[in-house]
């Protein structure tokens, strides 16, 4: 008896400036392994080129493909397993991405709500409910093919406002674009993503404990009372 074939073809998308560590390559083989169990995938890969060139060519090469969603998934992210099912669950909305972390500054969540033309981090609890937002990460993000082809191409444009001076990204204008046609844009918190730092990666769950460690680090490099002396710091 043949397999029955699954209904949802997803790309599956990267995008990678130069390499990957070791333990994303294992985590996205286990992953992929995984969902094609579930899913029809298709790979679609771009490397060094700007972020918007990337993305547009990695769609243009998904629905080329005839595929229902495209995923994309950060060369510098670590997924849980579930991840894609958890996506698929919200797979009639316009995009939706897990719950991402900078792994820097002060590793705030990546997502803005935008309250009077404003954007806005966000904080959003860990409570295992997906949150209406009004842009979310890339980096872990499923969109809704069908959706998406209803705006006008190029679908990812990097723009600059002349008023403000702020550089309006590609990822962020996707989101803004969808809301502009009554779509909307949400973050999963059920899925939890690690972001490769430099010693370790930044998970939601940890990233407070990353911003005291590194408050600590400063305090530690400053002269006590009494000391004397010139050293260099940050």
């Amino acid at each position: 008896m043949s397999k029955k074939k699954p209904k949802y073809r997803i790309a599956i998308c990267t995008h990678a400036f130069k390499f990957v560590d070791f333990d994303v390559y294992f985590n996205h083989m286990w992953c992929l392994a995984k969902w094609a169990r579930d899913y029809d995938l298709v790979f679609v890969g771009k490397k060094g080129l700007d972020a918007a060139t990337a993305r547009n060519g990695i769609i243009k090469r998904a629905i080329e493909k005839e595929c229902t969603h495209a995923f994309f998934m950060d060369a510098d992210h670590l997924f849980p397993i579930e991840t894609l099912n958890l996506l698929m669950e919200n797979k009639d909305e316009a995009m939706t991405s897990g719950l991402v972390c900078k792994r820097g500054e002060s590793f705030q969540q990546v997502g803005w709500m935008i309250l009077n033309d404003k954007f806005n981090t966000i904080n959003l609890p860990l409570d295992g409910k997906a949150y209406e937002v009004g842009a979310c990460a890339f980096g872990c993000n499923l969109i809704n093919l069908k959706i998406l082809k209803k705006l006008k191409e190029p679908y990812f444009r990097d723009m600059y406002n002349p008023e403000t001076k702020a550089n309006i990204r590609s990822d962020i204008n996707l989101s803004l674009a969808l809301k502009d046609i009554g779509e909307r844009v949400w973050v999963d918190t059920r899925i939890l993503i690690g972001h490769m730092g430099i010693e370790s990666p930044v998970y939601p769950q940890n990233a407070e404990l990353f911003e005291k460690l590194k408050v600590l680090e400063f305090e530690n490099r400053k002269l006590k009372e009494g000391q004397q002396g010139v050293y260099y710091a940050f």
